[in-house]
């Protein structure tokens, strides 16, 4: 017989991680010479058999910058990927606010007033800064907004770098720190409230700040329920779609909670420890700062933090309640093969017990192939992909009670103001893309999906008439929707009354929404408050937010970071 000569066989090894230095998983490895593709370890180590000694190949990995790099069988192939820059996260497509006024959007109707900046920044800034309008103008904008904005800003100042003006969304801040809600009257699905006061950086002007408040679904039949999170503090959850956005998400299930249900929160990455262990659901305060001091870093721990996870539900259960674990986690949790059956045994035997696992996947592009899913049948529980915040808050929700998530759809607001009490006015947040703004094609509003005690902040700057006459109201506001379900619209309407209060006098929530407005601007470098500098807005926060909550003085010290990183970096003082 003669010889069969048998193609060589190489072996390309290598890992691909963070700049913490953690592995990544979930992605691609795509080689060049066959076009095959490869999914890394949980530690982002790999190993791919090619029949060339020398290849190329390309690295694409959920939130990061693709890589292509050669690769030799000589060689260990060691990558660390950069972040996509955090405002690609935040791109959308529809509009946040339109004014119906027949004049362009995007520029102060006539008689109005200019950004008072000789050097505007609309000329190379991609979000447009909302002029003032005429008050024959209304305005419409959505019930939702990103939050996650406020995370962004957080992430480039701790880094010491200013923020780009185009992640900085004003609407988005006031809305990371509302945590004041009205219950609606019995029968309604929504209350609004309004609060008309001084405007700090012009005293010539006045601000309206609304509160619209949506109604929270009947769960009180529901058992109470014995809620022990898991949450993934590694380092590859430093990114927008993963950690920040459950810190986001996370608020409406708190608004949610009933006494009688307890919460306890555990961490893993690079420490692995129990933060809460059965708090009660009126204690929302301490609960919101166990989640904010989270932060990202070491590797992940998933196995240990199952063991502890399990062993604090056992003690908190609760005979007859909704005993569950929720894991929060953007890979796997197991090491290897072993591990993944050990796992998944130990899983299976708690589950016989009464408690439940539900998973909850963020920033993950194939999750198919994860073991998350063969999880959640052993733990007799769920598992779901968080794309978004929405998608987020509804799954979180849906771990206190078997119910609807939304109480109402494709809701947007629409605000028109008196002409007897109001000569210009203007919406702070709510900027739109100047893309979307130059393409009429794309000029669409789109409502939102309001879930149970969902809750939105929305402020003013007012240009009071010159010879107001003495009426009730100032302003009007219409919230449309249609109910779940429901193609019908409907509208319900409030009457803002004319009943201005001191700034010194007002709620100290109002303060503090004031205070946030004025400190995104800041950050915008509005020409609107550039007289204003960063020593008044610190002693402006110092003296608003001086609570002991960790989220004040985090605040606080945020504002004392980007007044040092503004002034080195030649910006506004």
């Amino acid at each position: 017989m003669g010889s069969v000569s048998l193609p060589a066989q190489y072996f390309f090894t290598g890992e691909v991680k963070d700049a913490h230095g953690d592995g990544l998983q979930n992605g691609s490895i795509s080689v060049l010479s066959t076009g095959s593709s490869y999914r890394p370890g949980v530690h982002g180590e790999f190993g791919i058999i090619s029949r060339k000694l020398n290849d190329t190949v390309t690295l694409s990995f959920d939130g990061y910058i693709p890589y292509t790099a050669a690769v030799s069988a000589t060689e260990f192939l060691q990558v660390t990927l950069k972040s996509l820059p955090f405002p690609e996260v935040l791109k959308k497509h529809s509009l946040k606010s339109v004014f119906k006024d027949n004049k362009p959007h995007g520029t102060p109707a006539e008689g109005s007033h200019e950004t008072p900046s000789e050097d505007s920044h609309e000329t190379y800034n991609n979000l447009v800064e909302n002029p003032f309008v005429g008050q024959s103008a209304s305005v419409t904008f959505p019930c939702t907004v990103n939050r996650g904005s406020y995370n962004i800003i957080r992430k480039f100042l701790d880094m010491g770098y200013t923020p780009p003006r185009d992640a900085v969304q004003i609407e988005g801040i006031l809305n990371y720190f509302n945590f004041y809600y009205e219950c609606p009257d019995e029968g309604d699905l929504f209350h609004c409230s309004s609060h008309l006061m001084p405007c700090p950086w012009n005293g010539l002007h006045k601000l309206l700040c609304l509160n619209i408040c949506a109604r929270k679904v009947d769960i009180q039949k529901a058992p109470p329920g014995n809620l022990v999170f898991l949450i993934d503090a590694s380092g590859s959850m430093d990114l927008p779609d993963k950690l920040p956005m459950i810190k986001s998400a996370i608020r409406l299930l708190i608004k949610n909670l009933r006494d009688i249900d307890t919460v306890s929160v555990i961490e893993f990455g690079g420490k692995l420890r129990v933060l809460l262990q059965g708090v009660p659901g009126s204690v929302k305060g301490k609960i919101v700062e166990a989640i904010e001091g989270l932060e990202p870093d070491g590797p992940t721990p998933g196995e240990e933090g199952m063991k502890l996870a399990y062993e604090v539900a056992h003690r908190q259960f609760i005979p007859g309640g909704n005993n569950r674990i929720i894991l929060i986690t953007d890979g796997d949790i197991s090491e290897d093969p072993s591990g993944k059956r050990k796992i998944e045994d130990f899983i299976g035997q708690q589950s016989l017990d009464g408690i439940s696992l539900h998973c909850i996947g963020v920033g993950m592009g194939d999750y198919k192939n994860s073991e998350l899913p063969g999880l959640a049948i052993k733990g007799h529980g769920e598992f779901a992909h968080a794309a978004d915040e929405e998608d987020a808050e509804s799954l979180l929700i849906s771990q206190l009670a078997k119910t609807s998530f939304c109480v109402a759809d494709s809701v947007f607001i629409t605000t028109g103001f008196n002409p007897a009490l109001v000569k210009e006015y203007r919406l702070i947040g709510f900027d739109n893309k100047r893309s979307l703004l130059e393409d009429t094609g794309l000029s669409r509003l789109e409502g939102s999906k309001i879930g149970s005690g969902h809750s939105l902040l929305a402020l003013f700057e007012l240009v009071p008439a010159e010879n107001s006459i003495c009426t009730d109201t100032i302003a009007e506001v219409k919230i449309n929707y249609s109910l779940p379900g429901q193609n019908t619209g409907k509208m319900i309407s409030y009457s803002c009354p004319n009943n201005p209060i001191p700034f010194e006098k007002a709620e100290n929530n109002l303060k503090k929404t004031v205070c946030l407005a004025l400190f995104g601007m800041k950050l915008q470098e509005s020409g609107y408050v550039s007289q204003i500098s960063w020593i008044d807005i610190e002693k402006m926060s110092r003296k608003i937010f001086s609570g002991n909550s960790c989220v004040d003085k985090e605040y606080v010290e945020l504002v004392v970071k980007a007044k040092k990183v503004y002034k080195q970096s030649g910006g506004p003082k």
